[in-house]
């Protein structure tokens, strides 16, 4: 039998026209932005679009209070009605809109410029919002921001020449705080108690204060998950709790699995490759793509991925009893499910 497919593996398949920027998993819904401005959302139980707007791409970020999607777009914040499409109002920032997040009853959003002559991030600047869109109070910064998070206030992971972290909480005083290691953030999660941030160097430090591992390269992916966090690096070390897997190709994502155990990996070498990852630290390929995955969410029961042409794969658990290691040997069994997962696509579209 040949490689499985992640499109094999998919209960819907949908497009956003271009390459995929931000992505969104919810309880029913899967809302998705693309670089070119285009931002969709479907039922997870009906596969029916329940949303389709374009704004100025890309779509760097978003975030959903209530009823409203909020979107980092361009150098413009806008708020979105889910349940129409209409924009119920835009603030446009400096630089590009790099992230939002909702915290304390506002909208904060951060945004950077970029100076072409010196090829470098100059001054990132942090900006809090009512619901209203009515700008409260703003903050400017010399670093690059890689990670916006929530942990009692805002935390924002920062590049050089400071390293380390801001953070901003009720008494909307910006204070720099170190990291345990003096070295860039390229990437971040929010976990329940602090924040994880992965380093330039392969480090992974929480905003505590303490270095928690040491991959073997610049950290690419990080999520936190129930009993901690994982993360994958350029080289392909993933760290998991005390398991350390060497894989040898760079880490695109990752994600838990369906049955809400294993870790799922996605790696790039000339394709996407899909691995799963026993607590054990044993792991296995499931499937594979032809092209690059560039944004993953998880929720219990499911994943969703998006690729560089703009496809958008929903994998759910009812579904993943197509990938148990003992179907492997039948052939006709395989293309007897895919024949009717199929099916059930076209019946979803």
């Amino acid at each position: 039998m040949g490689d499985r497919s992640l499109s094999d593996a998919s209960s819907f398949i949908r497009d956003v026209g271009s390459c995929c920027s931000s992505i969104l998993f919810g309880s029913d819904t899967v809302v998705v932005g693309s670089k070119e401005g285009v931002i969709k959302s479907w039922s997870i139980e009906t596969g029916e679009q329940i949303l389709e707007l374009e704004l100025d791409g890309p779509i760097s970020d978003l975030a959903v209070s209530g009823e409203v999607i909020y979107a980092s777009c361009s150098s413009n914040l806008v708020a979105i009605k889910i349940s129409t499409g209409e924009v119920l109002w835009s603030s446009q920032l400096e630089g590009s809109s790099d992230s939002v997040a909702i915290w304390d009853g506002f909208v904060w959003a951060l945004s950077s410029v970029y100076e072409i002559d010196i090829s470098d991030y100059t001054e990132s600047t942090l900006w809090k919002f009512n619901s209203q869109g009515e700008l409260i109070e703003r903050w400017s910064f010399a670093e690059k921001g890689w990670h916006m998070g929530v942990n009692n206030g805002i935390e924002i992971g920062i590049g050089r020449p400071s390293c380390g972290f801001i953070k901003v909480g009720r008494d909307g005083i910006l204070n720099y705080h170190s990291l345990a290691v003096a070295s860039p953030v390229t990437i971040g999660c929010d976990g329940a108690e602090t924040i994880m941030f992965g380093l330039s160097d392969g480090s992974i430090c929480n905003s505590e204060g303490d270095l928690c591992g040491k991959g073997s390269g610049l950290v690419t992916s990080i999520i936190s998950i129930d009993d901690g966090w994982a993360s994958g690096d350029r080289n392909g070390r993933i760290i998991w709790g005390e398991e350390e897997i060497e894989l040898g190709s760079e880490v695109l994502s990752l994600g838990i699995a369906p049955n809400g155990v294993d870790l799922w990996v996605q790696t790039w070498e000339d394709k996407s490759r899909f691995l799963s990852i026993s607590p054990g630290g044993v792991y296995s390929h499931i499937f594979e793509h032809p092209d690059r995955i560039v944004v993953c969410d998880f929720e219990e029961g499911g994943l969703v991925f998006g690729d560089q042409t703009g496809k958008v794969f929903l994998v759910e658990e009812r579904y993943e009893n197509r990938f148990d290691r003992g179907d492997m040997e039948s052939g006709r069994r395989e293309g007897e499910r895919n024949l009717l997962m199929e099916r059930l696509r076209r019946l979803r579209e």
